[in-house]
Formats: C-alpha cells, sequence, structure tokens
C-alpha cells in the first residue's frame, strides 16, 4: 500500500511504499528551454488543484513540425543505487593512475566495456551511489 503526501507550499511531496527500495524508478527528463520554446499552460481540471500538468513542460513541435533537437533534452530511468557515469568520471576513470581503489578498477572496466560497446551515454545526468568516493563532498575536494 502506497501513500502519498502533497506539500503545496514548498512542491515537494513525500512517497511512502512498503515495496523495497532496490525496487524504485525515478524518470528524470532534462530539456533545455530557451525563447523559442514556448509553455503552454493548461490550468487543472479540478477545482482548488494548483498543480500544473507534467505535459505542459513536454517540448512543442516547431512550426516546421520537428521536435528540438535530440542534445536539447535527455531522459533516463534511474533505479535505487545505480551508477550512471559522469564525463569527468569517464575522462578520470580512462586513466589506469587515477584508480585507488578496488571501486575505481570496477569503474574503469564499466567504462571501457561501454566505450567499446558503443552504449549509451548520459550527457548530464549521473548519479553517486553510496559506496561513491565522491559522495562525501569532504573527499570530493582532494
Amino acid at each position: 500500500m502506497a501513500e502519498t503526501v502533497w506539500s503545496t507550499d514548498t512542491g515537494e511531496a513525500v512517497y511512502r511504499s512498503r515495496d523495497p527500495v532496490r525496487n524504485l524508478r525515478l524518470r528524470v527528463h532534462l530539456q533545455r528551454i530557451t525563447s523559442s520554446n514556448f509553455l503552454h499552460y493548461q490550468p487543472a481540471a479540478e477545482l482548488g488543484k494548483d498543480l500544473i500538468d507534467l505535459a505542459t513542460f513536454r517540448p512543442q513541435p516547431t512550426a516546421s513540425g520537428h521536435r528540438p533537437e535530440e542534445d536539447e533534452e535527455e531522459e533516463i530511468v534511474i533505479g535505487w543505487q545505480e551508477k550512471l557515469f559522469s564525463q569527468f568520471e569517464v575522462d578520470l576513470y580512462q586513466n589506469e593512475t587515477a584508480c585507488q581503489s578496488p571501486l575505481d578498477y570496477q569503474y574503469r572496466q564499466e567504462i571501457l566495456k561501454l566505450e567499446n560497446s558503443g552504449g549509451k551515454k548520459n550527457r548530464r545526468i549521473f548519479t553517486y551511489t553510496d559506496s561513491d568516493r565522491y559522495t562525501n563532498l569532504e573527499e570530493a575536494w582532494l
């Protein structure tokens, strides 16, 4: 049984579930907003509902009918403690001398495998996990 609690003051929400946290999935969608993009506000259908439908922020077709360039937006589904490498990490771990721990070597192997297989690269969306050395900001500034 899941329960959702909304806070209208801050725009944040708490979602409670009895499912194991490893089942958590988040869909993240980033889109560059420019003066050529239009936001079409669609009022909520229910009275008293002061939320904006997420469809409001979807890219609108241009006059010629095509969507914004692919590099203008990125969408991905992320699982709990799933590692997505930043460009900094990709550059760092390609250099074997930067590896200091078994986890660093594991990340190096994963990055090399992704590079060799032509796997999908994320551009702006990346994650840190509990075991990353960059999770603690004091350690990130060595």
